[in-house]
């Protein structure tokens, strides 16, 4: 056997060996990246993470998350290093929350529909006479040219289509374009499998905590999905500041981030035990009513008295503190959730309840407070129109050291620019009022 031979053997066999090295590393990397995704429960933190890591593992500039609702291919996440550096608010781009109907002329349609990854590295050099075509119609929006492009499919272990995942140019080490190898198609269909289990898991029990806010609504049709959901972005946004500003260890503030916006959408829960005609009353409540609705906050909190996992923990604090005031004035106080007897330790001289004060409130209850107040305050209620924002802003601020924590306020302020998106994204149905309802034996 000749040398050169030889040497040719064996620079194939070291090339073979670390391929499989990179391999394997790829594998363990995919690995570590999977572990987190069962701690995640709020669907679009999930996303973001599923995208960041996916785009980590191939070197991508960009990348997509499309669902799959109604038939339609929805814009759930979307990230892109380029348009970031150049454009102030890439949300503002035209193709973002835009749905696209499912068609194999589509690679995310084709993707879905087939249920298999689609590679194609030069859009370019798509055949006239393929199935499936390179939408440009967001390229020309944002003027970013996709050139390299893997679509996978998100699906479920019964191949029940969620999604597809796109990842679009990935770079070399120079910072150039490059292509997809073979091996970044077989990592990544491994990894999307993880990544859909988890997302369905996310599905599941956003869909359970959907049901029980829409039971809520059906008492109160002002107390809709549209203003537990605005409440839980706000309430999240707000914390997020927060904790940034006060240097908060990061592995607890994700912890918090992931449990805060389910928590914050069911804080009026406890309204299901309220009569509809205290709820839907226009015009102020008596003192007797007045009584019945302060009532759902202990109703809320005694659902989740046993509370068995950190979700639990942090929604009854949730429930039970975000009708609490800062200077002490606020309800239920100090009392037996059981029982909603005063609590002998925390009473006044003449046994009368004493509210909670200061921090006493539980930050998470002083949090949702500011978030679900501004939100009452900007929509309309069965007991009044909506004000402006300005005025609404006004009042928060007025508010300030009387009823909410100045630190939040402050925190509230900082983050008063995704005001109005979050209203756009979540808007209430239109109102009908509710209709009298008749007791037996009275007339027509």
């Amino acid at each position: 056997m000749s040398r050169i031979f030889f040497w040719g053997q064996f620079l194939e066999k070291m090339s073979l060996e670390n391929m499989a090295k990179n391999h394997v590393d790829r594998l363990n990397e995919v690995g570590r990246m999977v572990s987190n995704f069962n701690s995640v429960f709020d669907l679009a933190r999930l996303m973001e993470k599923i995208l960041t890591s996916a785009r980590t593992l191939t070197k991508c500039e960009a990348g997509t998350i499309y669902l799959l609702r109604g038939g339609k291919l929805v814009f759930a996440q979307s990230q892109n290093d380029y348009l970031d550096r150049i454009v102030d608010d890439p949300t503002g781009l035209p193709f973002f929350n835009r749905n696209m109907e499912v068609s194999r002329s589509t690679l995310s349609g084709y993707v879905a529909l087939e249920r298999k990854p689609l590679t194609i590295n030069d859009t370019s050099s798509i055949h006239p006479g393929a199935p499936y075509q390179h939408f440009t119609g967001f390229d020309n929006e944002s003027s970013y040219v996709c050139q390299a492009i893997m679509t996978l499919p998100l699906a479920t272990d019964d191949n029940e289509p969620l999604g597809v995942l796109q990842l679009i140019n990935p770079l070399g080490e120079d910072g150039l374009l490059t292509c997809f190898s073979e091996d970044d198609e077989r990592i990544l269909s491994f990894y999307c499998g993880f990544a859909a289990q988890a997302m369905e898991k996310s599905m599941t029990m956003n869909s359970a905590i959907s049901h029980n806010v829409e039971i809520i609504s059906s008492q109160d049709p002002l107390e809709t999905r549209a203003h537990a959901t605005r409440v839980a972005t706000l309430a999240t946004a707000i914390y997020r500041h927060w904790s940034s500003k006060r240097g908060v260890n990061e592995d607890k503030r994700l912890r918090v981030l992931n449990l805060l916006p389910f928590a914050a959408m069911l804080h009026d829960v406890g309204k299901i035990y309220v009569p509809k005609s205290v709820l839907t009353k226009p015009g102020r409540l008596d003192q007797r009513e007045r009584a019945i609705m302060e009532g759902h906050v202990l109703a809320g909190a005694r659902m989740y008295v046993d509370s068995f996992t950190p979700l639990d923990e942090i929604t009854r604090e949730v429930i039970l503190d975000h009708h609490e005031r800062w200077d002490g004035q606020g309800y239920p106080g100090w009392v037996d959730v059981a029982t909603g007897a005063p609590l002998p330790e925390k009473s006044g001289p003449d046994g009368r309840i004493m509210g909670k004060k200061g921090e006493e409130i539980s930050l998470y209850g002083r949090i949702v407070a500011v978030a679900d107040v501004y939100d009452a305050l900007s929509n309309r209620r069965a007991y009044k129109e909506a004000f402006d924002q300005t005025l609404a802003i006004q009042i928060m601020e007025q508010e300030s050291g009387r009823h909410f924590d100045p630190e939040v306020v402050e925190s509230f302020l900082a983050v008063k620019s995704i005001l109005n998106r979050i209203k756009n994204l979540y808007p209430d149905p239109p109102y009908e009022p509710p209709k009298p309802v008749f007791e037996s034996g009275q007339a027509d």
